[in-house]
């Protein structure tokens, strides 16, 4: 074997670790569409274990289910094992094992060295086939927790924390699934959801005709909405319990349901005590044993926290600029910006971690500390610049390029842009928003990434574009946290009509307007 030099070996490893992501990518998006089009629960197990294998490079791979009887874990199925032990070996689920503290805490587990492993004891099924090292992370669907998908190997090569962002993605495609599988045998066995199983979730879950009449709610969304007795609006339109504002939304979502399509919008409506409350809604449609549909079962997550904190962080927003304008003076004044600056950061990345419904988000917050930073470094040096009221945004920008293209250097940017004076005010929040779109873009496009600048009468436009193939139908509909995409929104100073998604080139081109 040929001596490598030190750079010759990270460099290998580089290459190995995005080899790997891009092939996780490929295989969970793969998983995503098997699971949409196959109806058969087993299958998608079936299927699951062998993407997280391949996903994972590991021999082994099983999905755990809970049982709540004897508090266990049967193995229902699995890559690797021998077929005697698929349903049928059974372990402990309690906090002590790797997989139940998963199940328990809803947090994704790695164990690298079970030999040594001090925090868990190592399950007899693990000693048994030799295993070194194990991932583990929860199933959790809207409406229950089903289990534990794990994957196993008896090699000791480290699994990594992208390792888990991929096991996610695998896990999330089963709850989904199940989800969907839940519904249908429900609805076809008893007509109408277990109530045990609508129970057991903390939001807000609503039953409905097809006529959008509530038929139930669960005793956590009686909660959430301050009803004490559900008799009273039992059969009533899901309508009437929303604000004036909000009814043509919900009229909205009723129709695709009714249509056969899911539908997601976030809106305002207060309890019924009065309380003032913000919704992340899904809305699906329940199919009957004929695949018509039957029924409309809603899902609402209470989301006035999270809303509270964009508010707030779009007044701080405002305060600042108020701050600039008043004088030009402080313009100069490199500390104070800094402070604002860090001020800013921590709220974002404090709104960033509220969003996550897990703790392990290193991997986001790098993704969230990198696009701030790409920005003060450049914001830092306009307002060292003399005559910091005015400043050429095509220089910004292209500086701000640079800082981007040191981390992606495989995706070249080129930067179409004249000359053009902005208020310094609005120069950060301009480079927010291109971090943004520009970052994606090197996350999720191919090939050459273009960027234009141009001004009109009041306003500019930022256009980025790649040669994907384009964005899906519903973009820029919320997609996960969505916080991306309201950052936009809150910079350009439009709103929703801030964005557009060109449609009419085959390729990915989305223009952003941008109040100056």
């Amino acid at each position: 074997m040929e001596n490598l030099s030190v750079d010759e070996i990270a460099r290998n490893a580089a290459g190995l670790s995005v080899s790997r992501l891009r092939r996780q990518h490929i295989l969970a998006a793969q998983f995503g569409y098997f699971a949409l089009g196959e109806q058969d629960f087993a299958k998608i197990l079936r299927e699951a274990v062998r993407v997280a294998a391949g996903g994972l490079g590991a021999r082994f791979a099983k999905v755990l289910r809970y049982l709540p009887q004897t508090d266990e874990f049967l193995l229902v199925e699995g890559l690797g094992w021998m077929p005697a032990d698929i349903g049928t070996i059974s372990m402990g689920a309690d906090d002590a094992s790797p997989a139940g503290y998963a199940y328990s805490s809803g947090k994704p587990v790695i164990s690298n060295h079970l030999g040594n492993e001090l925090r868990f004891r190592t399950p007899a099924i693990l000693v048994k086939y030799g295993i070194e090292r194990a991932i583990n992370v929860p199933i959790r669907s809207s409406m229950n927790a089903y289990g534990v998908l794990e994957a196993d190997s008896d090699d000791t090569a480290d699994f990594t924390e992208t390792d888990i962002i991929f096991m996610e993605a695998v896990a999330n495609v089963i709850a989904m699934a199940l989800d969907r599988d839940l519904a249908q045998t429900e609805t076809r066995d008893a007509g109408l959801f277990s109530s045990s199983v609508l129970n057991a979730s903390h939001d807000c879950i609503k039953v409905m005709s097809v006529q959008g009449e509530l038929e139930f709610m669960n005793e956590n969304g009686l909660c959430h909405m301050q009803i004490d007795d559900f008799s009273k609006f039992d059969g009533l339109p899901w309508t009437s319990l929303w604000p004036e504002s909000a009814r043509a939304e919900i009229e909205t979502a009723i129709a695709e349901a009714v249509a056969g399509r899911p539908f997601r919008f976030e809106a305002f409506c207060p309890t019924t005590k009065g309380e003032p409350r913000w919704w992340d809604v899904s809305v699906s449609p329940i199919l009957g044993a004929n695949e018509q549909v039957e029924r409309i079962v809603s899902v609402s997550r209470d989301i006035t926290e999270r809303h509270q904190q964009e508010v707030a962080l779009s007044q701080l927003l405002s305060v600042r600029e108020d701050e600039l304008r008043t004088s030009e003076l402080m313009m100069k004044e490199v500390h104070h910006r800094v402070r604002n600056s860090l001020q800013l950061v921590q709220t974002l990345l404090g709104l960033q971690a509220n969003l996550s419904a897990d703790e392990s988000v290193k991997g986001e917050l790098k993704v969230a500390a990198r696009r701030v930073l790409s920005v003060a470094s450049v914001h830092e040096r306009l307002y060292r610049e003399d005559g910091g009221a005015a400043n050429d945004a095509a220089t910004y920008l292209a500086s701000l390029l640079d800082d981007l293209q040191a981390g992606y250097e495989d995706r070249p940017v080129t930067l179409h842009a004249s000359s053009m004076v902005l208020p310094a005010s609005r120069l950060a929040p301009l480079g927010l928003i291109a971090c943004e779109l520009i970052t994606n873009s090197m996350k999720y496009g191919k090939g050459r990434i273009t960027v234009d600048l141009e001004r009109t009468q009041d306003a500019v436009k930022l256009t980025v574009a790649d040669e994907g193939s384009g964005f899906p139908k519903d973009f820029p509909k919320p997609q996960g946290t969505g916080l991306g995409m309201r950052l936009v929104k809150t910079y350009a100073g439009f709103g929703d009509g801030s964005i557009l998604v060109d449609r009419t080139v085959p390729f990915s081109r989305l223009i952003v307007t941008f109040k100056v």
